[in-house]
């Protein structure tokens, strides 16, 4: 992934913090127990706001228990497997290493997992070196950064019991959670490359595995290092709105660019990802050339004018003048490629400036190009930074209204049910195909007749398409201010019912989910 954005401080840190931190971590006391880590440095104010936790990871389905703990996987152990025994694991040239490393092998409880004692103590440092560095990215609200652990095993490898050798595979992840426990952000970390045999492992109290240890440390640190300023983001600054009389800010204007397969994002007034005014996906079946503002044209506008058996798309909108823009870009499931991290950023947009956004593949690298658009057409790069993954809702309380009509349509794959929000009669199930598109037609039509409709859309993930489910976001796309919309995925429905992930989930959990949004939630209004 490559996006234009801000220069990043992360470097710096690194360098001053990093590898004196991992030195001094390491001579910690191991003690795998999911309590918080102390925190007494930095400004007085972070450690009220931010709770570093450690502990077992207890949300994945395992075969084992997570490994807070060295857990040692020997030949004696695969031969306890099944009656056959070692034969089975060691058949064939390639060994069963999935299965082996999932047996329960030996428990070395004086050599805790880094991600218990080791990451959570650099991290207490980082981040209040982060905060005396920025003290006014001091988050509002209270937020936990917990490291949870999950492999932390030597197994052994080959097709030989006598002195194998045996690999180190470490994963753990790092997981931001709002106030309310939610899941804001996730870093995933994840090595098994280091193979010595087990007397080499074991020798001067296991030194190789301490060192090992630090050096795991040292690259999961660096992915937060990244992460952290749109973890707890500065301010960003604000726009001097003061020449303009009565309030009266000109909007700004964007050209998005759409391609087959792909979906570009805009989030406007959005402070981040879960508080914004309005939400518009910008995808090739919708662009098209409707909606044109009169932007300059551009040099990438003339280059794809001119590409051969390409069909020119985009879309042009007016976005509020001063207030900040999220973009974020993807490829669609069913294209069945994806970028190597996210593709997001955030500015504030100027009044009267126009911009364009393009989603870039080119060298097998993803770009997420914002550019300002100047009078003759000429641009230059927008600075952007990546966009928060919390924030503080410091907008005005919202007048809360009786909820007027709300339809509810809950898609799975091959179906989708229709239930009145207010009714309890059952709900309306079609096939997600072009036979029933007719009906979904006339169902749309009867809720855009009644003034105050919404609609709350579930589905199974943020990219999901189908026949129904993108007539539905076209209609709703061509005209916003006659049906607000929401969509939610299904993860999160079960996640606020404190259900699985992969939970089934029905009508009615939807549409209890559905009437919990506040009205400002639904785009367009």
């Amino acid at each position: 992934m490559a996006l234009r954005a801000l220069p990043a401080r992360s470097s710096l840190l690194a360098v001053v913090l990093l590898a004196p931190l991992v030195t001094t971590a390491a001579t910690a006391p191991a003690t795998p127990s999911a309590t918080p880590v102390p925190q007494s440095d930095g400004p007085a104010s972070w450690t009220e706001r931010v709770q570093i936790l450690s502990g077992p990871d207890s949300a994945s389905k395992r075969l084992h228990a997570p490994d807070v703990a060295l857990r040692i996987v020997t030949p004696d152990d695969s031969e306890a497997l099944t009656p056959k025994g070692l034969a089975l694991l060691f058949s064939g040239n390639e060994p069963d290493y999935f299965r082996r490393n999932h047996l329960p092998g030996s428990i070395i409880e004086g050599q805790a997992s880094p991600a218990i004692t080791l990451m959570p103590n650099v991290a207490k440092a980082l981040v209040g070196g982060y905060f005396r560095y920025a003290p006014d990215a001091v988050p509002k609200q209270t937020s936990t950064l917990r490291f949870s652990a999950d492999d932390w095993v030597l197994v052994h490898q080959g097709n030989t019991r006598k002195d194998p050798l045996y690999r180190l595979n470490h994963s753990s992840t790092i997981q931001q959670r709002r106030a309310d426990g939610s899941l804001a952000e996730i870093i995933s970390c994840n090595d098994s490359d280091d193979r010595a045999t087990l007397g080499a492992w074991q020798a001067d109290d296991y030194a190789r595995l301490k060192s090992a240890a630090q050096k795991i440390t040292m690259k999961c640190i660096d992915k937060l290092i990244k992460r952290i300023p749109a973890m707890y983001p500065r301010p960003l600054p604000a726009e001097d709105l003061s020449a303009y009389a009565g309030g009266a800010v000109p909007p700004a204007r964007v050209r998005v660019y759409a391609a087959l397969g792909r979906t570009t994002t805009l989030y406007t007034d959005a402070a981040c990802r879960e508080d914004y005014r309005d939400r518009i996906d910008v995808k090739y079946n919708n662009a098209g050339d409707k909606g044109v503002l009169g932007i300059p044209v551009t040099e990438t506008l003339r280059s794809k004018e001119n590409e051969r058996f390409s069909t020119l798309s985009y879309q042009e909108y007016e976005v509020p003048g001063g207030k900040p823009l999220i973009f974020e870009a993807r490829f669609d499931a069913s294209s069945r490629v994806y970028c190597d991290g996210k593709l997001s950023g955030q500015f504030v947009a100027r009044p009267g400036q126009d911009y364009e956004v393009e989603f870039e593949v080119a060298d097998k690298i993803c770009r997420l190009h914002i550019r300002q658009v100047h009078a003759d057409g000429s641009m230059t790069p927008q600075q952007a930074r990546a966009t928060p993954t919390i924030c503080e809702r410091t907008r005005a309380p919202v007048r809360i209204e009786p909820r007027q009509e709300m339809q509810v349509l809950l898609f799975s794959p091959g179906e989708v049910q229709i239930q009145d929000a207010n009714q309890s009669s059952a709900p309306q199930q079609l096939s997600d195909d072009t036979g029933s598109s007719e009906a979904l037609q006339q169902m749309l039509q009867q809720a855009s007749s009644k003034p105050g409709t919404r609609l709350c859309v579930v589905v199974p993930a943020t990219d999901y398409s189908s026949v129904l489910h993108d007539a539905v976001r076209e209609r709703v796309l061509d005209a916003p201010q006659v049906l607000p919309s929401l969509w939610e995925e299904t993860s999160t429905v079960n996640q606020r019912r404190n259900a699985a992930a992969d939970a089934p989930v029905d009508i009615a959990a939807a549409v209890t989910r559905c009437k919990a949004f506040p009205i400002k939630e639904f785009a367009a209004q």
